[in-house]
């Protein structure tokens, strides 16, 4: 990802938070700072690689969580997203950063992709970040057996990176 571009992100959340009002800070309302580019490629269902004016940047959707490439369904993830946004124009509103990706809900068309890729069955929703913003898609896409939720027995993208956890031994689709 162009280092530059996540410096100037992280400056500008910087500055735009010491710029708050105290009040704001005490309610923890998130800095979203809005983006636009067309996206080059996906490295999975729910990150892809957006290009910015002269740079390109790693953009994670922010709360959903899709399988792992090496896991069941995750080529079939990375392949619903990719083909909904490659080569496309998308409006990112962005929050934060994990793991030198700059966390985002990705629009395309005013359509909230994040959602889309729930809705359509390819995302596990993390609550925990989306503050339960697409349990209505997340119960759609289980209650008509879309995308993972085809099988009855899914493991969960966390659980298939912690598969030694407690919590993923006593129930492998626990999502934080």
């Amino acid at each position: 990802m162009g280092n530059r571009v996540l410096i100037r992100f992280l400056l500008a959340l910087i500055i735009s938070l010491s710029v708050f009002d105290a009040e704001a800070r005490k309610k923890k309302t998130p800095v979203v700072q809005k983006l636009s580019g067309v996206v080059q490629s996906c490295h999975d269902g729910d990150t892809c690689r957006v290009k910015l004016d002269n740079e390109t940047i790693s953009v994670r959707f922010a709360g959903i969580d899709t399988p792992e490439i090496k896991q069941k369904f995750g080529v079939q993830a990375k392949n619903f997203t990719e083909g909904l946004l490659k080569g496309k124009t998308v409006d990112l509103e962005c929050d934060g950063t994990s793991f030198n990706r700059i966390t985002c809900i990705v629009f395309q068309a005013g359509i909230n992709i994040n959602a889309e890729i729930v809705r359509k069955g390819w995302a596990f929703e993390s609550v925990k970040y989306s503050k339960g913003k697409y349990s209505a898609a997340l119960a759609e896409a289980k209650d008509k057996k879309l995308g993972i939720w085809k099988e009855a027995d899914v493991v969960s993208p966390y659980c298939f990176r912690k598969s030694k956890s407690g919590r993923c031994k006593k129930n492998p689709s626990y999502m934080p």
